[in-house]
């Protein structure tokens, strides 16, 4: 009984999340989780470090000019959990 409450607990933080990254983009906020992973999240890229931060470099797609209209993802976050590291993500062709 608990890991059906544990299992339905992780889908409901997974859709709220969707949701609230789903609010960003523009076009895009009344799509259903599963178009968001494959569009905007189910993408390859590489991620490096330096010793000081963190790069991801990500491959231009079709749908890289909505994602570069968040202002959010265009700037270098702070990671608390990585001891406040900063991480920027770089569109690579």
């Amino acid at each position: 009984m608990i890991r059906i409450h544990f299992d339905l607990l992780w889908t409901i933080i997974a859709d709220t999340l969707y949701h609230q990254f789903a609010k960003d983009l523009r076009g895009f906020d009344k799509c259903r989780a599963q178009t968001i992973f494959n569009r905007f999240v189910n993408i390859p890229g590489r991620i490096e470090y330096d010793g000081k931060g963190f790069t991801v470099k990500i491959r231009k797609r079709a749908t890289t000019p909505i994602l570069l209209g968040v202002k959010k993802l265009n700037r270098e976050i702070q990671v608390p959990w990585l001891r406040n590291k900063p991480l920027r993500i770089i569109w690579t062709a």
